[in-house]
């Protein structure tokens, strides 16, 4: 197989690489990237059934679509700033990670792909995901990982909305809202997976590697909900 093609695991596609970095292949048909296709290897790892409950934190993209046609029972959110959580925009339910109007114990299986980087508090998101996750369910999600043992918090919000940037401030594109770029609150380390053992979480790094579906070192990060005695 030529290093400049490969094959899409969520759609079937084939996919192109024209440079090396992150984004740059995509699958023709879904123009899914490594990260969605590294997501999709990982939740297969899994051996959900199709009729597994599943929570995606997002309404569009290739994992978006590949998901809805794995599960019959599939959930998904966008976060709006001027929506309340459970409020609907445009038929998309809004949802802040950070204060969840979903019961608990709902879900089998909560996805987010780059999300928790742009959440105030993190902490309050992982405790959430917790919350709504059945015993023994798991949360599966990428967040850009640097090397460093330690995460480093770039900005702070206050209960009163206030907000002090610590560092220069980062900005993420979103595509959901055009040109709008997102704050990144840190930049993760190392120590993401004692976050996620403060919410509860049992983690765990994946360091997903496919040639035959062109996914170069991508860390997916897991943590599982503990089943009750």
């Amino acid at each position: 197989m030529s290093r400049f093609f490969g094959r899409c695991n969520l759609c079937g596609g084939v996919v192109i690489r024209w440079s090396p970095n992150v984004f740059g292949n995509r699958c023709v048909r879904c123009l899914s990237t490594q990260i969605h296709r590294a997501m999709g290897l990982a939740v297969e790892v899994l051996c959900l059934p199709g009729d597994a409950r599943v929570y995606e934190l997002s309404s569009r993209g290739a994992l978006f679509r590949y998901l809805r046609r794995r599960f019959r029972d599939f959930h998904f959110s966008e976060y709006f700033d001027d929506v309340p959580p459970g409020g609907i925009r445009n038929g998309v339910p809004c949802q802040d990670v950070q204060d969840l109007s979903l019961p608990s114990g709902m879900f089998d299986l909560v996805t987010s792909t780059e999300v928790f980087e742009h959440v105030p508090d993190d902490a309050k998101g992982f405790s959430e995901i917790h919350r709504v996750l059945k015993p023994g369910g798991w949360l599966v999600f990428t967040v850009p990982l640097t090397r460093n043992l330690f995460t480093v918090e770039r900005a702070r919000r206050h209960s009163d909305g206030r907000l002090d940037h610590l560092l220069p401030p980062e900005y993420h594109s979103d595509r959901l809202r055009g040109r709008r770029k997102v704050l990144a609150y840190r930049n993760y380390g190392g120590d993401i997976v004692d976050r996620l053992r403060g919410a509860g979480l049992v983690p765990k790094v994946l360091t997903i590697v496919s040639d035959r579906f062109m996914v170069s070192r991508t860390n997916v990060v897991t943590g599982r909900k503990v089943e009750s005695c």
